[in-house]
């Protein structure tokens, strides 16, 4: 019987429940920009997914910083930028102001305006560039799939509605074996850091876990 490859690369669907703005930095006749050419770089998709990786694995610092890098020592995995369908993404302008708590007007001179896409999906990829083991392969898949899963928002103004996503791995999927994958790795790093035994209590990380990677 044929054995199916094992996988080397993560595929992540992104659907966009409003509008969102990752900034340049810079702006343009006063208006805060975004970058028309590229407008949800890999370096913004592999600082959100470190961030989730941590949320989720309190306790695997050193397993996230093998998988993301650390000083020193490069990510084996190279993320790439947010790829939208043709004419899947608009730029628009969206303006701010600022109210006077005393007087309940808009204060003068307080007028933002900042750019900002809409678009209703895109794809990225997360691909392995550097030799790694099968077993370390599928370990640092289950954390970057469980990861991107765990991403909801993105880019700036979130407080304000904007940036919330349901990201999806699309292959490897994030299937029932997968997630059991990921919590035993929760459950190994978390004894690996324990300088005591744990005192004993109810087992609270399979729901933790699995509502979190799933929520949309």
């Amino acid at each position: 019987m044929t054995t199916a490859p094992q996988p080397q690369q993560l595929v992540v669907r992104i659907e966009f429940h409003g509008p969102f703005r990752v900034g340049t930095g810079l702006t343009r006749l006063g208006v805060a920009t975004v970058d028309d050419d590229n407008p949800l770089p890999s370096a913004s998709l592999k600082g959100l997914m470190r961030a989730s990786a941590r949320r989720l694995l309190p306790d695997g610092g050193p397993l996230i910083d093998r998988v993301f890098g650390a000083a020193r020592r490069p990510s084996p995995w190279y993320w790439s930028d947010a790829v939208f369908p043709p004419d899947g993404v608009t730029r628009k302008p969206r303006a701010r102001i600022a109210i006077d708590t005393e007087l309940g007007v808009a204060q003068e001179n307080h007028l933002f305006v900042a750019d900002e896409h809409w678009a209703r999906t895109a794809e990225f990829a997360v691909t392995k560039a550097a030799p790694l083991s099968p077993d370390e392969t599928d370990e640092h898949l289950t954390v970057l799939a469980c990861a991107a899963a765990g991403v909801h928002s993105l880019g700036g103004d979130r407080r304000r509605g904007l940036g919330w996503v349901t990201c999806t791995p699309l292959a490897p999927r994030l299937d029932d074996a997968l997630l059991d994958r990921f919590e035993a790795l929760r459950a190994r790093t978390s004894a690996d850091t324990s300088a005591q035994p744990a005192p004993s209590t109810p087992r609270q990380t399979s729901p933790t876990i699995r509502q979190e990677a799933r929520r949309g």
